[in-house]
C-alpha cells in the first residue's frame, strides 16, 4: 500500500513524522512507476499501474498547512479542534521534546490534510541564529521536494490577549516575512485567537487594537495579499480557516518560500534575504553591546580595600555589583560574537541529497 494511501486511512487526529512519508515515495515510484503501460500483458503489471495511479491521484489531493504561533497562541487548541485529536499535549509547541516537525493528519471534505507544527518560531530558550536554522532547514527540505510535498499554506496564530508587542515579536515577524518572501503571502492567514477570553466591555478596545496591528506589524502581510480572520476556537471556525486555504492554494498554487529558492542557488545561509537581515541586527547588536561595555569601564569605582571588604562596605558593594554588570556585558557581547560567527558557518550542503529525491520522482 503506497504512502498516501496509507495516510487517508490513518485515523483521524493522527501524529506521524513528515520525514518518513516524503522520502519513502520515490521507492514506490521505482516498484510501481506511474507511466507503467496500463496495456500490459500480465496482471501484476495492471496491479502496479493502479496502485501508481491511486497514489499518484491521492497525492495531488493531499493538502499540507504549516501552523506557526507564538507561545499562548492556541497552535495546540486548533490542532485539536481540527483533527478531532485531544491528546495532544498543551506545551510549548504540539510536541515540544523534538525540533523535528510533528504532523498532525485527518480527512476534511474528502481531502487528507497534514498540518505540521513548524519546530522552534517561538522559542524563546533559543537565539535568533538557532531559529532561523532550524526553519530554514525545515523550509528548504519541504522545498526540495517538488509538487504535492510542498505547502498548500500557512496558518500564523496571534492571540489577542496580548497587549503589547515587544521587540522579540517584532523580530521574529520580520524574520518570517524574510524567510517566506512576497509572493508567499497570497497563500497567508493570520488568524487572531483567544476571544473567547475577552470580556464584553473589553471587545471594541480589542477590535481597534487588532485594526492597528493590520497597519503596523502586519502591514507588510496584509498589504501583499495575506489574509486577516478571527478564528472563534471553535471546530466551524478552524475548519473554515482551512478550506480558505485549500481554496487559496488552487488559485495561486503551492507555497514556494524565498529561501529555498535562495538556498538552491547558494547553500550559504548568510546569502540569504533573512540570513542579510539578521546578519545586520547581530552586527548592530555587537556594536551597542561595545559600547555599553566601554562606558561600564568608564564608570569603574574606587577598589575597595581589604578593610572595605572585611566589613562588607558600600565601597565593596558598589564595586562588586559594577564587576558583576560587567561580566554579564562581557557574556552577552561573547553571545553576540558566537552566534554571529556561526551565522556565517552555517551551509546547506545536504541539497544535494534532496536534489536527488526530486529527480526520482
Amino acid at each position: 500500500m503506497g504512502d498516501d494511501e496509507r495516510t487517508q486511512l490513518r485515523p483521524s487526529g493522527t501524529v506521524l513524522s513528515f520525514s518518513h512519508s516524503v522520502l519513502i515515495r520515490p521507492f514506490l515510484s521505482f516498484l510501481a512507476p506511474p507511466e507503467y503501460p496500463p496495456h500490459a500483458a500480465t496482471d501484476l503489471s495492471r496491479l502496479c499501474h493502479s496502485i501508481a495511479t491511486k497514489m499518484a491521484a491521492g497525492s495531488d489531493r493531499r493538502v499540507l498547512i504549516a501552523l506557526l504561533g507564538m507561545t499562548g497562541a492556541g497552535k495546540t487548541t486548533f490542532a485539536r479542534l481540527v483533527s478531532g485529536n485531544q491528546e495532544l499535549r498543551v506545551g510549548h509547541s504540539i510536541y515540544p521534546c523534538t525540533q523535528d516537525p510533528q504532523v498532525v493528519s485527518f480527512i476534511l471534505d474528502d481531502r487528507p490534510i497534514l498540518l505540521i507544527d513548524t519546530p522552534g518560531f517561538d522559542d524563546d530558550s533559543r537565539n535568533d541564529v538557532q531559529i532561523l536554522e532550524d526553519i530554514a532547514k525545515w523550509l528548504a527540505q519541504q522545498g526540495y521536494l517538488k509538487g504535492s510535498d510542498q505547502l498548500d499554506g500557512l496558518i500564523f496564530l496571534h492571540p489577542v490577549t496580548l497587549h503589547r508587542l515587544g521587540g522579540q515579536e517584532r523580530k521574529r515577524t520580520r524574520l518570517l516575512q524574510n524567510l517566506l518572501g512576497d509572493n508567499a503571502f497570497k497563500r497567508i492567514i493570520i488568524a487572531t485567537t483567544m476571544w473567547e477570553r475577552i470580556r464584553d466591555e473589553d471587545e471594541e478596545d480589542v477590535k481597534r487594537t487588532v485594526k492597528e496591528r493590520e497597519k503596523d506589524i502586519w502591514h507588510e502581510f496584509v498589504s501583499k495579499g495575506a489574509r486577516l480572520r478571527r478564528h472563534q476556537n471553535n471546530i466551524e471556525s478552524a475548519h473554515q480557516i482551512i478550506r480558505e486555504i485549500i481554496k487559496l492554494s488552487e488559485r495561486y498554487g503551492k507555497l514556494e518560500p524565498l529561501i529555498q529558492e535562495e538556498l538552491q542557488k547558494d547553500p550559504r545561509l548568510i546569502r540569504t534575504t533573512a540570513g542579510r537581515s539578521m546578519k545586520g541586527d547581530l552586527e548592530a547588536d555587537i556594536e551597542r553591546a561595545k559600547a555599553l561595555l566601554e562606558e561600564h569601564k568608564k564608570a569603574k569605582p574606587k577598589t575597595p580595600r581589604r578593610r572595605d571588604e572585611y566589613l562588607r562596605t558600600t565601597r565593596w558593594k558598589d564595586y562588586q555589583e559594577w564587576a558583576e554588570e560587567g561580566r554579564g556585558l562581557e557574556k552577552r557581547l561573547e553571545r553576540l560574537e558566537a552566534s554571529l560567527a556561526k551565522l556565517h558557518r552555517l551551509k546547506f550542503e545536504w541539497s544535494r541529497l534532496f536534489n536527488f529525491f526530486r529527480s526520482s520522482k
